[in-house]
């Protein structure tokens, strides 16, 4: 009978240790399956990983069923408790809302043969050893579940580093045969994306481009949309390059081997990894200093000043938005249906562009595509017509008009000091209509986020009628920075979650407001 009810303890361990492991390999996968941010991510929310009222639930069958010897009464009682606890904590267990879903890839999939493997030798153990220590170790792993997708994590690690190996000599050899291919890199603090989508959108008119796909920015979403994207009718390569530590960028660059790189900004993000603003440096300048010698060009923004206070071993073309750049826009003119203005190229004079986009980094951007196309042997044609193709990149400041007149900015994946700036400046701009603030503030700031979150309070304070913040813990330093510019406290409110500011939202939305969604946290942050 005994035996049978631990088979049936076990096999309860497993679904519950299961769906705890699930929300842990998502917050894996969302750290792009880094270990060591794995481990932010944990201590973070150290609460969440150690559940005290689990733990306490788990530890009552567990002591039963340790000392029934010595009471001289039937373990039975103790293995029944456990399965009575476990049944009461799979049912209550709430699976939260994924806002990017969980995917099952090959790697977590090898997870899962890990897990199993693991299970099987516990399964064994208890049916021919002293099965107490084997439901204990069960109970423990259960209770610090968390802490098992990392020790798991460890042990794959050697098999991952392999495989990863593998798929980036294969993605190397394929570049290296195609010797026509000219590599465009993008990197930078903030404006990656836009100006990926904004270059090839211009470039495709001349020539055949394949782009890394979204925010595909890692070392092993480049590799991947190489290995399976890439084909020898392609002549140029637009690769997002992004980073979290030093070295980063050099990584991809060793791959990709680019002709040309583009660097948008050098600013304060990801600060709780590179932990200052010089390492954040070092590493976008790493893009620059992968470019060849003589043929090699960065096109690098020249209105931010840590760009301008780099040194550049290589031949740089800067873009701009004075005439201090190569590149500059002039005469620019901002409503509601986009943005119009004059790109001056040298010695060439200057391109009429009309697009969609919002905002000055927007043109910004445009500015430093022109630059790279006129570079390439684009004509003005060819560089206007590109510019008409050019749409909002979506979720960042994508304006969306609803049938009743209101308008949404969607700048949700947006989550940068300038570009919420920015964005808050497109709001500020709408002066005859209702305008609404939905934000989280801005993450890994490291020991700047308060001083950065509380003047995105004080910017919000002086662009919007009525701010919604999401997220108690985050909504603090925004709120004081609100609170300093003496902002009425009717206009206010802190939701819980996303859910909740956007029942709020649809609470107090008129037809003539409109409203800024500015950044949407992940999964792995609130």
């Amino acid at each position: 009978m005994e035996i049978i009810l631990v088979n049936i303890i076990l096999v309860l361990v497993l679904v519950y240790f299961y769906r705890v492991t699930r929300h842990g390999l998502h917050i894996l996968q969302l750290e792009n399956y880094y270990i060591n941010r794995y481990l932010v991510w944990m201590k973070r929310y150290i609460k969440k990983v150690i559940n005290i009222k689990n733990i306490i639930l788990l530890l009552i069958p567990s002591v039963l069923i340790c000392i029934s010897p010595f009471l001289k009464i039937s373990s039975i009682y103790g293995l029944i408790t456990e399965i009575v606890v476990l049944c009461y904590l799979i049912l209550s267990f709430k699976k939260q809302k994924e806002k990017k879903a969980f995917v099952v890839t090959s790697r977590i999939k090898r997870v899962y043969t890990t897990y199993l493997i693991l299970f099987a030798i516990i399964l064994l153990l208890a049916n021919i050893y002293n099965y107490t220590v084997v439901l204990l170790i069960a109970n423990i792993s259960a209770m610090f579940a968390y802490f098992f997708v990392y020790i798991v994590s460890v042990i794959n690690s050697p098999i991952e580093k392999s495989i990863r190996r593998g798929f980036c000599k294969k993605a190397k050899n394929k570049l290296s045969e195609m010797t026509n291919l000219k590599v465009i890199g993008i990197t930078g603090s903030y404006g990656k994306t836009s100006t990926k989508y904004i270059v090839n959108a211009i470039l495709s008119q001349k020539f055949n481009t394949l782009m890394t796909p979204e925010s595909y920015n890692t070392t092993m979403g480049v590799v991947r949309t190489i290995n399976e994207k890439l084909t020898p009718m392609h002549q140029l390569f637009i690769c997002e390059m992004g980073a979290k530590y030093v070295g980063d960028i050099k990584e991809i660059t060793d791959i990709v081997n680019p002709t040309y790189g583009i660097l948008t900004a050098i600013g304060p993000q990801h600060l709780d990894t590179f932990k200052n603003l010089d390492n954040v440096r070092k590493t976008k300048l790493e893009l620059v200093d992968s470019i060849p010698e003589k043929e090699g060009i960065a096109f690098v923004n020249w209105e931010d000043e840590n760009i301008r206070a780099s040194k550049f071993n290589k031949k740089i073309v800067t873009f701009g938005l004075s005439s201090k750049a190569d590149y500059y826009a002039t005469n620019i003119d901002i409503n509601e249906r986009g943005s119009t203005f004059d790109v001056v190229i040298p010695k060439k004079g200057k391109i009429r562009i009309k697009t969609r986009l919002l905002g000055n980094l927007n043109i910004l951007n445009i500015v430093g595509a022109v630059a790279i196309a006129d570079k390439l042997g684009l004509t003005e044609d060819e560089i206007k017509m590109g510019a008409k193709y050019i749409r909002p990149v979506p979720h960042r400041l994508e304006l969306k008009q609803n049938p009743n007149g209101s308008i949404i900015i969607d700048d949700a994946y947006n989550s940068n000091i300038k570009g919420a700036k920015m964005a808050l400046e497109v709001l500020k701009s709408f002066e005859n209509r209702k305008r609404i603030l939905i934000t989280p503030g801005i993450v890994e700031l490291g020991d700047k986020s308060i001083e950065i979150n509380k003047e995105l309070g004080k910017n919000a304070a002086d662009s919007s009628d009525f701010i919604i913040l999401v997220g108690a813990e985050q909504a603090v330093p925004i709120y004081k920075g609100i609170k300093e510019k003496k902002y009425p406290e009717t206009n206010i409110f802190i939701a819980k979650n996303l859910q909740e500011a956007l029942s709020k939202m649809n609470e107090i939305m008129t037809n003539d407001s409109v409203v800024l969604l500015e950044n949407d946290l992940p999964d792995n942050y609130l």
